[in-house]
C-alpha cells in the first residue's frame, strides 16, 4: 500500500467513532482521545513520543506585535518580558469581563477560543477535533457562567464533532474508575489533587443497590499548599518537610476507618517525590499511583459512553453534587384517564436537565408541580400561580412551560399563555418563577 492509501484509510478510520476529553483546569490542560477499535484512552503529549501531558492554560499577547502566543511558549515568554502573560481563562470568560491588555481590549471569550483551538492543534496530526464522534470537557465545578463561556467559545470555533458535553471532574473520576480492573475499585477509592491546594476525591459505591449507586466525597484541605520557592531560591528541604508533615496527618485522618484499595496522586504538587513520611500512611494495604492525566482519561470515557453506552455503565447510578437529588413532575389528565408526567428526572447533571411542554390549566390560573427525592420521602408539591391571567373555564388556557436548572438545586419556570383558538385569544403574557428542589 503506497503511503499515501495508508494516510486515507487512517483518515477514514478516525473519522468513524473517535472521541476525545478535554480536561480544563485553572493553570493546565490535557487532552486524552480514543480512536475505533481501541479501548484505552491515550494523553496528547506536547512532544512527539513523549508524556509532556500538562499543557499551561495560559495565553500572551508579543508586546511588540500583534501576535498570541500559548502554553509553554506563552509562559516562557512573558517570563522574559517579550509579552504579556493572560492566565484564568475559563474563570476570565466566565465573569465576562472585557480583558485589556497591552492598552487593547479583548472578549475573555473569544481568548479561551483561542487557546482551545491552539491545543487542538496536538490533537490534529492524529484525529482532527472536527471529526471527532463525541468530545466532553471537563472543569473542576460547572456553574451556569462556566457552561455559557464554554458553549461560547466552542461556537466561535465551528467545530463540526457531532457531540460536546461539559462535565464535572468528579464525575470524570467516576467515569476513569468503572473502566478500571476489579481490583482497584474492590473499596473506596481516593484522589489526591494537588495544584493550588490540596484537594481530595473519595469515590465510593453501594452494591446492595440496582443499579450500583456511586458517589464522589469532595474535600478541600486549603491549609495544604505546594511549596514555592521565594525569588530565585530554592526552596529549602524543611519546608518539604513540614509539608510532608501535614499532608501525613490529613492523610491518617481521612482515611481513619475507611476501607480504601486504591489512591492517585495528582498534579504537579507531588513533583520531587517529597512525601516520604506520608508514603507509608498511603501505601498501607493499598495501590498507589502517580499521574496527571486521569481527568482527560475519564472525560473520555464518559465521551465513548455518551456516543454507545455499554452494560458497564449500565450498571451504576453515579450520584455527584452535580446531580438532581429529586424528580420533578405533575398530575394531568389524558383521554379522561389521571397521568403523571415527568418534567425533570433525578440523577442526570443539573445542566443537562429541562422540559419544554404545553397543557391545559384545570383551574382558572393555578397549577401544582410535584416535588420526589430520590428516597421518595418528604414528597411536597409546589403551587404555581398566573396572576394576571384572564378568567377563562377550566381547560381553555392553554400554557407552554419551559423547565431548566440554574444550579443542581434551582429550578427555573418560564411560562407562556397561549389561549386557546378563537375562542380565548392568546394575550402572552409570560411569567418566571424559581424555586428549591
Amino acid at each position: 500500500m503506497r503511503f499515501s492509501d495508508r494516510a486515507q484509510a487512517s483518515e477514514k478510520r478516525n473519522a468513524e467513532g473517535a472521541v476525545a476529553g478535554y480536561d480544563l483546569g485553572e493553570s493546565i490542560a490535557q487532552i486524552s482521545y480514543c480512536l475505533p477499535g481501541e479501548t484505552k484512552p491515550e494523553t496528547v503529549s506536547q512532544v512527539a513520543g513523549g508524556e509532556d501531558y500538562l499543557i499551561p492554560a495560559c495565553l500572551a499577547r508579543r508586546t511588540d506585535r500583534e501576535l498570541w502566543l500559548y502554553g509553554k511558549e506563552a509562559k516562557e515568554a512573558a517570563g522574559r518580558g517579550e509579552a504579556v502573560l493572560v492566565d484564568r481563562l475559563l474563570e476570565r470568560a466566565a465573569l465576562g469581563e472585557q480583558l485589556e491588555v497591552d492598552g487593547k481590549t479583548y472578549d475573555p471569550v473569544a481568548l479561551l477560543a483561542l487557546f482551545l483551538r491552539r491545543t487542538f492543534s496536538f490533537l490534529t496530526p492524529i484525529v482532527h477535533p472536527d471529526r471527532l464522534e463525541s468530545l466532553v470537557f471537563t472543569v473542576e465545578n460547572v456553574t451556569k457562567p462556566v457552561i455559557d463561556a464554554l458553549t461560547g467559545a466552542v461556537s466561535i470555533l465551528e467545530l463540526k464533532t457531532k457531540h460536546v458535553y461539559i462535565i464535572g471532574r468528579a464525575e470524570s473520576f467516576f467515569y476513569y474508575n468503572i473502566n478500571q480492573p476489579e481490583e482497584l475499585m474492590r473499596r473506596d477509592v481516593l484522589a489526591c489533587d494537588f495544584e493550588a491546594r490540596l484537594k481530595t476525591l473519595l469515590f465510593s459505591v453501594n452494591r446492595r443497590t440496582t443499579p450500583i449507586a456511586a458517589f464522589a466525597e469532595e474535600k478541600d484541605l486549603d491549609g495544604i499548599r505546594p511549596v514555592q520557592p521565594v525569588g530565585d531560591a530554592v526552596a529549602d528541604g524543611r519546608s518539604y518537610m513540614q509539608l510532608d508533615h501535614a499532608f501525613a496527618a490529613a492523610m491518617k485522618e481521612l482515611l481513619d476507618g475507611r476501607q480504601v484499595s486504591t489512591i492517585y496522586l495528582l498534579g504537579r504538587g507531588f513533583a520531587g517525590e517529597w512525601y516520604q513520611e506520608t508514603l507509608p500512611v498511603l501505601c498501607e494495604g493499598r495501590r498507589v499511583f502517580l499521574g496527571n492525566n486521569l481527568y482527560s482519561k475519564g472525560a473520555c470515557y464518559a465521551a465513548r459512553q455518551r456516543l454507545s453506552p455499554d452494560n458497564t455503565v449500565k450498571g451504576y447510578a453515579f450520584l455527584g453534587q452535580d446531580m438532581l437529588k429529586a424528580n420533578v413532575g405533575m398530575h394531568v389528565s389524558r383521554r379522561g384517564e389521571d397521568a403523571y408526567l415527568a418534567l425533570l428526572d433525578a440523577g442526570v447533571n443539573w445542566y443537562d436537565a429541562g422540559k419544554e411542554c404545553e397543557f391545559l390549566l384545570e383551574e382558572e390560573n393555578v397549577f401544582t408541580l410535584r416535588i420526589t427525592p430520590l428516597d421518595g420521602r418528604d414528597v411536597r408539591e409546589v403551587r404555581v400561580t398566573l396572576s394576571g391571567l384572564p378568567e377563562r373555564p377550566a381547560r381553555a388556557s392553554r400554557i407552554h412551560m419551559k423547565m431548566e436548572m440554574t444550579d443542581a438545586g434551582t429550578v427555573h419556570v418560564s411560562l407562556e399563555d397561549l389561549g386557546f383558538g378563537e375562542f380565548f385569544p392568546a394575550t402572552h403574557r409570560f411569567w418566571e418563577e424559581s424555586f428549591s428542589l
